[in-house]
């Protein structure tokens, strides 16, 4: 059984990764990318990991802030699509329906970016 890389998404054998890969989950072939390729698959992890939590916190919020204003426009846009639904709906709990009744142009943002894939039957 391998280990599992977070910038390719395969899994791979023990021996494609390096010490500190094996502690990062980055392979090889992947800590030979430049810095800002592989930030960018991080910073995406990232985002799409503020909209699983169940509370938004205002941390996260700055957060959100400062990756909305990264150089790769593909981030800060994705950034700043969370960030509106965290300003709109920070808790979890109903988020979807509470996005769905105050702002359906968010939540048809979201679905086009991906950032929800199996949006509720309403």
């Amino acid at each position: 059984m391998g280990h599992y890389c977070r910038v390719c998404g395969r899994v791979r054998a023990n021996e494609r990764f390096s010490g500190k890969g094996h502690r990062n989950h980055v392979c090889k072939d992947c800590s030979r990318l430049p810095k800002g390729e592989r930030q960018v698959v991080f910073d995406a992890e990232e985002i799409a990991g503020f909209l699983g939590q169940s509370n938004i916190s205002r941390k996260n919020i700055q957060r959100l802030g400062k990756l909305a204003e990264s150089p790769d426009p593909e981030t800060a846009a994705r950034a700043e699509l969370v960030l509106d639904v965290a300003l709109v709906a920070p808790r979890r709990r109903r988020r979807l329906q509470i996005l769905r009744r105050q702002c359906p142009d968010l939540l048809e943002r979201l679905e086009e970016t991906g950032l929800i894939h199996d949006a509720v039957p309403w």
